[in-house]
């Protein structure tokens, strides 16, 4: 809904009844041509939908766009109590007519779920005391549900969407620094380093950076550097000491060490066994 159609939106309220279900009472699958929504007050009740049976519980609500199979029955030693609203001849901003665009069915609990049902009471409150304008408060207040529903929803979708937007970013800087590290491992890089250059902290590069690629970056750093050392020992164009430093390695005992911990042989071993492989080939 925006402020160019405020004036045209008038839904019809097909109805809008206070339910008391007690143990026993169950319903037949159905489906509606208009909006229903369900706001379970209290207690708790088995719905199916989604082709699924599943406990609804007080605090809760459903919402059934036009089409949507669902019933409802209540297991032994449980009760509920639940405001049900049908409602038809309106149309949110980019959805079809008479239908909130909910595929969950269950509204996910927010903040602002509280105000819907301050709205569900005051409107039961209006069925009980039948006051003056009695119609006119309960169509403002059916209104004011359907408002703060779809805020809910519109709230929902925008944090889906930042969720989304954030997890894209990180995933491009990743990407970024991967590319780094496999351009300049030979040089001296620090997680300060990367870092600094792409504005987060530390702690939190290498946070999303495991989240990503399942290690931290100076582990993903070892493992560039051990893999270009493995390609330059198949030839004998470098000496051990010459390869650890192509690599990034000033200590050729520490590149040995790190070496055979990834392979298993060390250096000189591998060194070995590709040219033994080259002898033989030839």
């Amino acid at each position: 809904m925006n402020s160019k159609t405020i004036q045209e939106f008038n839904p019809t309220i097909l109805y809008a009844f206070d339910a008391w279900n007690h143990a026993g009472n169950h319903g037949e699958k159905h489906h509606h041509d208009f909006f229903e929504m369900s706001i379970i007050l209290e207690g708790e009740v088995e719905y199916f939908f989604n082709q699924n049976w599943q406990t609804v519980r007080g605090g809760q609500i459903l919402l059934f766009d036009p089409g949507v199979e669902h019933c409802e029955k209540q297991l032994a030693n449980t009760f509920s109590h639940q405001l049900h609203i049908g409602i038809e001849h309106f149309q949110f901003e980019n959805q079809p007519a008479d239908s909130f665009g909910n595929d969950q069915v269950l509204l996910p609990v927010q903040e602002d779920q509280v105000k819907i049902f301050d709205k569900a009471w005051q409107l039961l409150n209006e069925f009980q005391q039948h006051p003056s304008s009695f119609d006119l408060i309960s169509k403002g207040l059916v209104l004011e549900i359907m408002g703060l529903t779809w805020r809910c929803l519109v709230k929902r979708q925008q944090q889906a969407q930042s969720s989304l937007s954030k997890s894209d970013r990180f995933n491009q800087v990743i990407q970024l620094i991967i590319a780094y590290m496999e351009n300049n491992y030979a040089q001296d890089i620090s997680i300060e380093q990367l870092a600094t250059t792409h504005f987060i902290s530390p702690t939190y590069l290498s946070k999303i950076f495991k989240e990503v690629t399942g290690v931290s970056p100076i582990n993903y750093l070892i493992q560039i550097r051990l893999e270009k050392a493995f390609q330059l020992l198949e030839t004998d164009e470098y000496s051990i000491k010459e390869v650890a430093k192509a690599v990034g390695y000033e200590d050729a005992y520490h590149f040995s060490k790190s070496f055979k911990k990834q392979y298993g042989q060390s250096p000189s071993k591998i060194r070995q066994e590709f040219q033994q492989k080259n002898k033989t080939s030839s």
